[in-house]
């Protein structure tokens, strides 16, 4: 090896780490790109001279998560991979699909193909636990009911890169269909209509967009993983059409009566997390009627230690109207983040409700449903925590 190679590499990897530290602390020229990590920074290491053995690892992956141009170096290699070979720079988290879409990796992916099924035993167990929990809250005089949020794969695979293909149509979600459509636990299919909907509404394409810029019926949004408030207003229409042909007293949703309105933002997480994101990528829907339902009295109850919305732990709505408040039935909801686009469509309709986001853990919670009582509960589970009901750890998936 020549002198400069020797001596210049070292030299140039330490005037890269200087300059790189300057400009955090004097210029910030280069570090407001923001890196997107979704977990916490590594602490800094303890130098214990009596235990050196972890240090070196602890500091190596402290320096990692607080290196200054982090967040450039990961939109860099983003942007590089996509552009070569059209991969995703971090192919278990995030799927890079066409025109703008991006789809999660992992477990996800696997249960949209097919790999990740339910073995006959699992399905068994699952079928067993759901069952159970039916007859715990008919004890109690309400109706279970059990709805499954789609995974965006399954009601826009049209985007999915063409590498990707399902390997089973049987999927997890239609094992359980199949297996409690011989029993009487009542559940609540979202996959059709949702799909029949995208069907309908294709997305706009780039150029389309480029024009005009008014998404409003897309379902999901093109960056992230969650549905909009379009899917979220279509969900408690299914749920509300089937909670009133098993007699429940009341009214269904006059979607007439909603207004959408959208506005052009950065990429979203997934494009945050692939260092893709750039503006005017994505488009925010929000929803706006009427309402006949304000927030009630928050209940005295503390979110978990460490959870990280505590705001969205527990949200109840009651009628404005007492006459209504108390005529109509009441509604208790364990959900997860797909649950807040629905919140409001669905608790319009019942005189009190109770959401309750359980950590992803998707338990039946009597505890709470004790205290707070409800007509009707809905179970409402992400199809990417589908396998949380075999309290089996699985991949998170929980931003």
């Amino acid at each position: 090896m020549s002198n400069a190679l020797r001596y210049g590499l070292p030299i140039a990897f330490a005037t890269l780490l200087i300059v790189a530290w300057a400009d955090a602390a004097f210029f910030g020229a280069l570090t407001q790109v923001q890196s997107f990590d979704n977990k916490a920074k590594k602490p800094a290491p303890e130098l214990r001279i009596d235990y050196l053995d972890p240090f070196p690892r602890d500091a190596e992956a402290w320096f990692n998560d607080n290196f200054p141009w982090r967040g450039l170096f990961q939109r860099f290699n983003g942007q590089l991979r996509a552009f070569t070979n059209r991969r995703s720079p971090l192919p278990d988290l995030v799927v890079l699909g066409e025109d703008d879409w991006l789809y999660k990796g992992g477990l996800q992916l696997d249960i949209y193909r097919g790999k990740r099924r339910f073995s006959p035993e699992e399905l068994r167990k699952v079928t067993a636990e759901l069952l159970a929990r039916k007859d715990s809250i008919e004890a109690r005089g309400c109706q279970y009911y059990l709805a499954i949020a789609p995974l965006k794969h399954h009601v826009y695979p049209q985007y999915l890169p063409g590498h990707v293909r399902p390997l089973n149509q049987e999927y997890a979600v239609r094992q359980l269909y199949a297996a409690l459509g011989s029993t009487d636990l009542r559940y609540i299919d979202l996959h059709t209509p949702l799909r029949a909907y995208a069907a309908l509404h294709p997305p706009l394409h780039l150029r389309a967009r480029q024009k005009n810029d008014a998404e409003t019926h897309n379902l999901y949004y093109r960056t992230d993983h969650h549905w909009t408030v379009r899917a979220g207003l279509l969900a408690a229409q299914t749920i509300l059409d089937t909670l009133i042909a098993d007699g429940h007293p009341i009214l269904a949703i006059d979607t007439s009566t909603y207004a959408f309105k959208n506005r052009p933002t950065h990429g979203m997480t997934l494009a945050k997390m692939a260092g893709l994101n750039r503006e005017n990528q994505d488009h925010f829907l929000s929803l706006h009627h009427d309402w006949t339902t304000e927030s009630s009295p928050r209940p005295n109850i503390q979110s978990p230690p460490k959870f990280p919305y505590p705001n969205s732990y527990v949200k109840a709505r009651q009628q404005k109207d007492p006459i209504l408040r108390q005529s109509l039935p009441s509604l208790f909801v364990t959900r997860e983040s797909f649950g807040e686009n629905l919140l409001q469509p669905l608790s319009d309709h019942f005189g009190r409700s109770f959401f309750l986001f359980d950590e992803w853990k998707h338990k039946l919670n009597l505890d709470h449903y004790d205290r707070e009582g409800g007509d009707v509960y809905i179970q409402l589970i992400w199809e990417g925590f589908l396998f949380n009901l075999l309290e089996i750890p699985e991949e998170d998936g929980k931003w």
